[in-house]
């Protein structure tokens, strides 16, 4: 089930323009809405937006700015944060999209940053098409179509990546990572020791691990 829960009290802001006579306004503006889906009961996500756009029928037609959406688990524990431009999605679905500068932090360590990403409910599944950085603290990985399993914590990427770890860079393809424990499984692989990106990318795991 997806809630709107319209805010107490509006932003501040400049009031907007009446409409002209006879003009019709074409929906409803929501200033600083937030967005709750949940199923049998309990919280599946919810989402923080700075405007959001509506028909009078009530179908989304526009959202912006995300601020914040939080996805949770089974368990009912915060998995994920996400952070983006934008926002898209349907009243009628469990599953939303967000593009532009798209930040996803997991509470289990890892950030992931992107220009696109999809939130499939029923997989528990973040969906990276495009080019990705992962940065877990054993390693960074660079790629492009990355597969995010949340409940088990699990990448797969089956297209070429490139993992760095240590002073090591090594490439391959049909990539199976777990974030957890820094378990990672690869195809046709190619090492690259004491490399100089690798070095650049060691110092960005070590300031990942500084508290």
């Amino acid at each position: 089930m997806l809630v709107i829960i319209w805010p107490q009290r509006p932003a501040p802001g400049p009031t907007p323009p009446m409409p002209s006579p006879g003009e019709q306004p074409p929906g409803v503006t929501i200033e600083w809405p937030v967005i709750k889906h949940t199923e049998d009961g309990q919280l599946a996500w919810r989402a923080l937006l700075r405007e959001l756009r509506m028909a009078s029928g009530g179908q989304i037609l526009e959202a912006k700015g995300l601020e914040e959406a939080i996805i949770y688990g089974q368990a009912g524990a915060p998995l994920v944060r996400v952070t983006a431009d934008e926002i898209s999605g349907q009243t009628t679905s469990r599953d939303f999209e967000v593009v532009g500068n798209v930040r996803v932090v997991s509470y289990r360590s890892a950030i992931i940053t992107t220009e696109k990403v999809s939130w499939h409910q029923e997989e528990q599944l973040v969906k990276c098409p495009g080019q990705v950085t992962l940065k877990s603290k054993q390693a960074i990985v660079t790629a492009g179509n990355l597969d995010y399993f949340v409940d088990q914590d699990l990448v797969k990427c089956p297209e070429q990546v490139r993992i760095y770890t240590g002073d090591n860079m090594v490439i391959g393809r049909n990539l199976e990572y777990n974030i957890e424990n820094g378990d990672f499984r690869l195809e046709d692989i190619q090492m690259v020791f004491h490399a100089e990106e690798a070095q650049e990318k060691l110092r960005d795991i070590r300031e990942l691990q500084e508290p």
